[in-house]
């Protein structure tokens, strides 16, 4: 958690994102979003506050890209449906999302980078308005036990709480083996990796380039 005293002092990240919502009877609303992003630098290691970025940058402009935003009370079943699905705890508005987002953020850059406050706000809306979210506590959000509905599951938050791209959570029973959770793309990792120096781009043998899933890195300059 960041000094009081240092908060003025913060580094801001814009970028806009699209959708697909579900909101209610049920009403779909294709909308874009502008996103602005406060944040502090909270570590003196150069390269892991540069991959905290990227990981950030990652998740806003090509995990929530194009995503199908639904809440847990909707009636429509998304199983079937093939686009990335963002299940929220409530009806995705405004509020809602920058929380949300606001908390996995966090969670993802963590001893790297402090999320401060988001702002977020449809770019075509009349009028145009946004909503900035800056508590680092969520009280609006479910615990977990409330969210999945039972007292085990494979992990100790939900999915805005978790360093993933995972951007829902799974049905658990009784009868569920918890030991083996479902497997997800572990890009975060890589390019954490990749960023810092730990991850071989040069495979023996090979003199090729390990592409991750198109994705370059760039050196963030404050």
């Amino acid at each position: 958690m960041m000094d009081e005293d240092l908060v003025s002092n913060y580094t801001t990240y814009e970028t806009q994102f699209s959708a697909t919502l579900l909101q209610t009877d049920p009403f779909i609303l294709s909308d874009t979003f502008d996103i602005k992003i406060d944040f502090a630098w909270i570590s003196n290691e150069i390269a892991q506050g540069n991959a905290s970025f990227l990981k950030m940058k990652y998740f806003i402009e090509d995990i929530m890209h194009q995503c199908v935003f639904t809440h847990k009370a909707s009636p429509i079943d998304m199983k079937h449906i093939k686009n990335k699905i963002v299940v929220f705890p409530f009806v995705p508005t405004n509020d809602i999302i920058a929380m949300c987002l606001h908390s996995k953020l966090n969670a993802i850059c963590h001893e790297h980078m402090e999320i401060l406050s988001i702002t977020i706000g449809s770019k075509y809306a009349n009028p145009k308005m946004s909503y900035t979210y800056n508590d680092p506590d969520y009280p609006m959000l479910p615990t977990l036990k409330e969210w999945i509905g039972q007292s085990k599951y494979y992990y100790d938050a939900p999915w805005w709480g978790r360093n993933t791209i995972e951007t829902q959570d799974y049905e658990v029973d009784e009868n569920t083996d918890l030991t083996s959770p479902p497997k997800f793309d572990t890009i975060l990792e890589q390019i954490e990796k990749l960023t810092v120096g730990e991850l071989d781009l040069k495979p023996e043998g090979t003199g090729e380039v390990v592409d991750i899933n198109g994705w370059k890195p760039k050196i963030v300059k404050d």
